[in-house]
């Protein structure tokens, strides 16, 4: 019999043993950060003035862009996202001052005392008033196969139509956290939770102005992300690193949740335009389909996303005449960040929305619908993309879970009690997904790990990945307990640190086991 494997912070997190950041244990000299946000979604900056807040007794630092001795950029791709406003601010919630105080009730009155003359300007909030506006973050993308023309003009039948999906907010329990501390000369170590340590370090080196070997970047593990610290763990590192530098002393920084909420991004809303042709057993023969993305004010990973939406938009069938053309659109709301998923849901939605479409047309069962479109084993088997589809198990899985679900009988039983009740009303379906593991910029599909073998036996081991709740650590522990041949209690997995691993990839794209394990197996 196989013996369980227990959650190597499970029995830390069920007593509260467990160490996050905000549980460190920090001497008096500690200081907290606190952001001066904008009330506007859409503002020229005329003027500003923060001399009073500086006075106010238990703040140590107040800062404004001037201050920044590095770039004011915290963009992880494409620098279009500023640390703190200079002319401009573009959605309510933008940093454009961040204070270092003792506590709460300084940080509050220095803000009350900061004074800011704006220009208000139209803001553009819906990607409809975006598409109205031409008002887009980077240029289309597009990916076609086939001739949808052509296409079109041999369907049985035509549908066209549009909608859209909104957006979600990770709410992960462990709110934007980083801790600072100065070291020697220009030595900074921060305790930040983030998916991406490495990103963090850059970003924090660049604004102050340092190489990268200046700065360290720990994370012991995080109280869930779900993409949303990919990179929005950054900004507050940058910001507590700031004040750091500034104060000389330690700056923690920790978002109150209705804060949080206000300035991190979500997962991106799409609105989808569609045109699809077909045939009478559903068969979709072409399709023309528009995904205009909510990118917010900066393309942050964006384009990534989107990209990733549209390697999905056919999700398990095959269309043989297909155009996906996409679109990111720029409105004054918080730059939209990663999500569980990363695109793929909303390219999977859309598809699935517009073959439900078909089947009410046709008067068809869905599930029936979905089973004519399928990629074929043999042939109807190349994706938009140009890719061939291999080692297909869709038919065996569809049939096994249709048996082991006893979907017809269900869904039969289903039918009659909608017909038979006016107001309430129950539902079933069956969808398969594509799902694209590891990232789709192919170089960041890499990994590192360094061992330490102990003379008294014990082992241990560093890698790149971060541990947010989903067992990362405890697989890499296990995967060095079976490489070495020795028991798990001999193996234990450091806090994830960029200067014992450096240059690493996101904890992302699922890839965290398959990639930093290999690397460990190596």
């Amino acid at each position: 019999m196989k013996k369980n494997i227990q959650h190597e912070s499970a029995k830390y997190q069920v007593t509260g043993e467990a160490v996050y950041i905000d549980d460190m244990p920090m001497s008096d000299r500690l200081l907290h950060g606190y952001i001066y946000t904008s009330p506007n979604a859409h503002a020229k900056i005329l003027s500003f003035d923060i001399e009073k807040a500086k006075q106010v007794k238990g703040v140590h630092a107040v800062l404004s862009y001037k201050d920044i001795p590095g770039h004011n950029q915290m963009g992880p791709v494409i620098h279009d996202e500023p640390v703190l406003a200079e002319d401009l601010v573009e959605c309510i919630g933008q940093a454009m001052f961040i204070i270092a105080a003792e506590n709460q009730r300084a940080a509050d009155e220095a803000m009350s005392l900061i004074d800011v003359e704006y220009e208000i300007l139209e803001p553009i909030i819906t990607i409809q008033d975006a598409i109205a506006k031409n008002s887009l973050l980077q240029p289309e993308r597009k990916i076609e196969i086939g001739d949808i023309e052509s296409g079109f003009k041999s369907s049985q039948h035509i549908i066209e139509g549009e909608f859209e999906s909104g957006g979600q907010e990770q709410w992960y329990l462990e709110t934007q956290i980083c801790m600072s501390v100065p070291g020697e000369g220009d030595e900074l170590k921060a305790y930040s939770s983030t998916q991406h340590p490495s990103e963090t370090q850059a970003i924090i080196a660049e604004v102050l102005g340092v190489g990268k070997h200046e700065v360290e970047v720990e994370c012991r593990r995080m109280g869930g992300a779900f993409g949303g610290k990919e990179t929005s763990g950054n900004h507050v590192a940058a910001w507590s690193a700031l004040l750091a530098v500034k104060t000389g002393r330690p700056v923690k920084i920790r978002l109150f949740r209705d804060v949080d909420q206000k300035i991190t991004g979500k997962r991106h809303p799409y609105l989808y335009k569609y045109k699809v042709g077909f045939d009478d057993s559903g068969r979709v023969i072409a399709a023309d389909l528009k995904h205009y993305v909510n990118g917010g004010y900066a393309t942050d990973l964006t384009m990534a996303i989107l990209e990733r939406g549209m390697l999905h938009a056919e999700n398990s069938y095959f269309i043989p005449n297909m155009r996906i053309l996409a679109y990111t659109m720029k409105t004054n709301i918080p730059s939209n960040v990663a999500f569980r998923g990363f695109g793929a849901p909303q390219g999977i939605f859309c598809i699935e929305n517009i073959l439900e479409k078909i089947a009410f047309q046709l008067k068809k069962d869905p599930v029936e619908v979905k089973n004519v479109n399928f990629y074929g084993i043999d042939d109807r088997n190349i994706a938009p993309y140009g890719t061939k589809v291999e080692h297909n198990r869709l038919y065996v899985i569809h049939d096994q879970i249709m048996k082991s679900s006893d979907y017809l009988k269900r869904k039969a039983e289903i039918d009659k009690y909608n017909n038979e009740n006016e107001f309430v009303k129950r539902g079933i379906a069956l969808t398969p997904v594509k799902f694209g593991i590891s990232f789709t910029t192919s170089f960041l599909n890499q990994a590192g790990a360094l061992i330490n073998v102990y003379n008294d036996g014990t082992i241990l081991v560093n890698h790149g990945g971060t541990e947010m709740g989903q067992g990362l650590y405890t697989k890499i522990r296990k995967i060095a307990a079976l490489e070495f041949g020795v028991s798990l209690e001999r193996i234990k997995v450091n806090a994830t640190n960029t200067s014992k691993v450096p240059n690493t990839s996101a904890t992302a794209a699922s890839s965290g086991t398959d990639l930093n394990g290999m690397a460990v197996k190596n």
